[in-house]
C-alpha cells in the first residue's frame, strides 16, 4: 500500500517470504524507484526481500509492533519470573511452617508468606500498569508502579528501557537516534533485536497502521461474503473499492 494515498499497489495470497517475494516479480519496479523508506513490522524477515529488489529503500520496523514485541517477550516475562519468584517463596516458607512448633516464629512466617503471596498477585494483575506509559498513569497507578519497580531491580531495569525506547521514538534527529539506539541495543544486546530499522523512523516517522486498518477491513469483507471462491475477483474487489476511498464490503 501507498501509505501516503492509500493506494493498494498489490494484494497476494500468502504471508511468507516467498509469498511476498511475487509482489516484487510481478509489479513495475520503476515505479518504485523513488520510494524513501517501506514500514514493514518484524515477523516475516521481510526486510530481506526488499533489501534485495529495493536496496536504496530506508526500512522502518512499524513503532507499535515492536512496542507490543518488547512488552510482550521482555517486560511481560521478566514480571513474571519476578511474580513466580513470590510463589516459590511462598511455598517454601509454608513447607517451613509446617515443622516449626515456636509460636513466635511461626507468627512471622505466616506474615512473611502473606507478604509473598501479595507480592506476586500484586505482580500478576500489574501487566497494563507496567505495559503503560508512565506520564499516562493516574496517581495511584504511578504509586503501585513506583512500589512494584523499587522492590524489584530487574523488572525495574527492563521498564527503564521501555521508557527509553519511547523517548528514541520521538526523535528526529537522525544522528542524535543513531547514537541513542546503539546505546540502548548495548543494554540490550541480549535481546536480537534488529537496529537498523529502528534508527530509520527518526528520518522517515512512518508506520504500518493504515496498512493494519485495511487488512482489517477486508476480513470484515470475507466474513460478511462468507468468503470468496474466485480469488482473483476477491483481489480486483479489494483493489477497486480502495481506489475509491469507500470501505471494503461487498
Amino acid at each position: 500500500m501507498d501509505l501516503e494515498t492509500g493506494e493498494i499497489l498489490w494484494v497476494g495470497k500468502g504471508r511468507g517470504m516467498e509469498d511476498f517475494r511475487k509482489f516484487f516479480e510481478e509489479y513495475d519496479m520503476e515505479r518504485l524507484s523513488n520510494v524513501k523508506a517501506f514500514a514493514m513490522d518484524m515477523n516475516a524477515s521481510f526486510n530481506r526481500l526488499v533489501e534485495k529488489y529495493m536496496p536504496k529503500t530506508e526500512i522502518v520496523y512499524d513503532r507499535y509492533h515492536m512496542q507490543a514485541q518488547y512488552g510482550k517477550d521482555v517486560l511481560g516475562s521478566v514480571r513474571l519470573e519476578e511474580a513466580r519468584k513470590h510463589q516459590d517463596k511462598a511455598n517454601e516458607l509454608k513447607k517451613l511452617a509446617e515443622t516449626v512448633d515456636d509460636k513466635e516464629t511461626l507468627q512471622k512466617l505466616k506474615q512473611d508468606i502473606r507478604n509473598e503471596s501479595q507480592g506476586y498477585s500484586r505482580l500478576k494483575k500489574a501487566r497494563r500498569t507496567v505495559l503503560t506509559n508512565s506520564r499516562n498513569l493516574s496517581e495511584s497507578g504511578g504509586e503501585a508502579l513506583d512500589e512494584i519497580l523499587n522492590t524489584h531491580s530487574d523488572l525495574a531495569t527492563c521498564y527503564a528501557m521501555k521508557e527509553e525506547m519511547n523517548r528514541l521514538f520521538e526523535l528526529r534527529d537522525k544522528e542524535e537516534a543513531y547514537y541513542g539506539w546503539m546505546k540502548w541495543f548495548m543494554a540490550a544486546k541480549e535481546s536480537g533485536i534488529p537496529q537498523r530499522g529502528l534508527v530509520a523512523h527518526a528520518t522517515h516517522p512512518i508506520s504500518t497502521g493504515k496498512l493494519e486498518g485495511t487488512n482489517n477491513r477486508i476480513k470484515v469483507a470475507k466474513r460478511i461474503a462468507f468468503g470468496y471462491r474466485d480469488e482473483e475477483y476477491f483481489f480486483h474487489l479489494i483493489r477497486y473499492l480502495s481506489s475509491l476511498g469507500l470501505p471494503i464490503i461487498p
